[in-house]
């Protein structure tokens, strides 16, 4: 991590599992890829963290914090949500511009009605198995993070440079069809996951990974 800049306090970085989560990733999502790069390039990384390629997730819900969800359990909520997606049809969504999110950088991702759907379809199905689950509530659009503050504080900051880095930057899709139960970490400022199991919409299937 970079020195202190202007009085500003580090952002505090505490590594380790972060727990288990419903994510939407984008692997394959070249176009996102390839904007998501350009628009890195006019991040200053004295001040963000950029996120790779790999990396760029949209969080859909939290199932648990660390250490509270068995392997069982984690099983039987992927299951759970096989049958529950059935009737949920792979969509399409907007990258519609890029702002500043509590100090990060990211795309507003829309319609946000489909999202919503999906993450209350796994949402149920989490329950079914976990009533305990800690789910994560959040008053943000639907989004995808490209960079993350290296210090607190940066609000302002964020917001002009997702002004800049964003101005070449038009409408485009990215196409949704499957949703991720991931194992995540943090590890120096950056998010990293294992995959435990991918719903497939529309086919009540899953591919388990363990």
């Amino acid at each position: 991590m970079t020195g202190n800049r202007d009085g500003l306090r580090p952002r505090p970085i505490e590594n380790g599992p972060l727990g288990y989560y419903w994510f939407l990733t984008f692997d394959h999502a070249s176009e996102l890829h390839s904007r998501t790069k350009e628009c890195q390039q006019a991040i200053d990384p004295a001040y963000f963290d950029t996120t790779p390629t790999d990396g760029l997730h949209l969080t859909l819900d939290r199932i648990s914090r660390p250490y509270t969800c068995t392997f069982e359990q984690r099983a039987s909520i992927a299951e759970a949500a096989q049958p529950a997606c059935r009737d949920l049809r792979p969509f399409s969504l907007s990258v519609d511009r890029l702002t500043n999110i509590r100090g990060a950088i990211g795309f507003v991702i829309s319609p946000a009605a489909p999202v919503m759907e999906l993450r209350d379809t796994l949402r149920a199905a989490t329950i079914s198995v976990l009533p305990q689950a800690s789910l994560k509530e959040s008053t943000s659009d639907p989004h995808v993070t490209i960079a993350y503050p290296v210090f607190e504080g940066l609000e302002e900051m964020a917001a002009a440079t997702a002004a800049t880095a964003g101005s070449a930057v038009h409408g485009f899709d990215v196409g949704t069809s499957e949703a991720s139960l991931v194992s995540l970490e943090l590890r120096d400022n950056s998010y990293v996951w294992d995959v435990i199991a991918r719903i497939e919409l529309g086919r009540g299937q899953s591919k388990r990974f363990g």
